[in-house]
């Protein structure tokens, strides 16, 4: 959507604080730490066994968003040193990946490393990063009451009213108390 849309997306992904430990670096199970060859459509595991592509499958979510996800099967894991920390399976190991959804991750680790994505990400802290805080820790917010996006909607519509209105008020505030010194 964001791609068709032209939308910049500066959004961190689920693991993006995860990735950087050393847990995650030196787990051999995770296909982010395998190599990927583009023209053999082929992954390579850190102990060097190929996996070789499978088969295509379709998973439909209730938004109605297609993932397409691709299967690969190593030949033989067999004798690894490394199938213990690699896979509990008893046969060969088999990665179930989204090429498309590794596409966006590594655009947006590139875009949230970069000077830009450092910028963008201090002025989100300032501007509404404030206001959720606000609504969370200062008025008790912590989930809606209502259900369904409409009532939502409205949900949303009456906490910023709220917001704006005691910021108006605290404005007004400042002023009166301004002209009184």
């Amino acid at each position: 959507y964001l791609e068709k849309e032209e939308i910049q997306a500066v959004v961190k992904y689920a693991s993006y604080h995860k990735e950087k430990s050393k847990a995650w670096k030196e787990n051999v199970g995770k296909v982010e730490n395998w190599t990927y060859s583009e023209t053999q459509d082929t992954w390579t595991c850190p102990a060097g066994e190929t996996l070789h592509f499978l088969k295509e499958s379709k998973e439909t979510l209730p938004s109605g968003y297609e993932i397409h996800k691709r299967h690969y099967r190593s030949q033989s894991c067999e004798g690894c040193p490394l199938k213990e920390r690699c896979t509990k399976a008893a046969g060969n190991r088999e990665v179930v990946v989204s090429l498309e959804r590794l596409r966006y991750q590594n655009q947006a680790r590139d875009l949230l490393r970069s000077e830009e994505g450092y910028a963008l990400a201090v002025r989100r802290m300032t501007e509404p990063e404030s206001v959720f805080g606000q609504l969370k820790n200062n008025r008790g917010f912590r989930r809606f009451l209502l259900r369904g996006m409409e009532k939502v909607t409205l949900e949303v519509g009456w906490l910023s009213l709220a917001h704006n209105v005691l910021k108006l008020a605290a404005t007004d505030q400042k002023r009166r108390a301004a002209i009184l010194e």
